[in-house]
């Protein structure tokens, strides 16, 4: 009874590490191929979303945008047919206020720096917010996009399937799974 017990033990965290090698394989190559799709799709279809003004360039860098948004959505609905949400990977739990206060200075002093590499480069700050903050808006959006969706496709998820599948911290760390 113990043999069978051990074994279907094992079976059972072997096939736990084949999906996670397999959905790490999606994630790792199957978002860089799906940006590339459609950043192609984009450029053939709207011509001046690769040579027109930088508003319509941005059409063509919200390809990224578009597909891990849409991967993070296909997480969701894994994670819904698991029984899991986001909580479950540690994504919705907020900090405390001391390191919200300091990512928040961190983030100001990062702006800050950046802004005044404008005037040495002979562009003026008001261009960063012109026309009507569309800059602004283009930097947020993908700004909020890599801090989310990468956090939660490349951290968050990989490290708790790695976890489940019994992987140990080193693996973690690196996030790739042991053959």
């Amino acid at each position: 009874m113990a043999t069978h017990a051990s074994r279907v033990k094992g079976v059972t965290a072997s096939s736990s590490r084949l999906q996670c090698s397999v959905e790490s394989l999606i994630l790792g190559l199957g978002i860089p191929s799906a940006i590339w799709a459609v950043s192609k799709l984009i450029s053939v279809s709207i011509p001046a979303a690769v040579h027109g003004s930088p508003e319509q360039r941005f059409f063509w860098l919200s390809a990224g945008v578009v597909v891990e948004w849409l991967f993070v959505i296909g997480l969701w609905f894994v994670l819904r047919r698991r029984g899991l949400s986001f909580t479950d990977l540690g994504v919705w739990r907020s900090g405390t206020w001391p390191a919200w206060v300091v990512a928040l200075l961190l983030a100001a002093l990062s702006i800050g720096s950046n802004l005044r590499l404008l005037p040495r480069m002979h562009v003026s700050i008001s261009s960063a917010f012109l026309p009507h903050g569309f800059h602004l808006f283009a930097a947020l959006t993908l700004g909020i996009t890599a801090g989310f969706c990468e956090e939660v496709l490349f951290r968050a998820y990989p490290m708790t399937q790695f976890t489940k599948a019994g992987y140990g911290k080193a693996a973690n760390s690196y996030s790739w799974p042991r053959l």
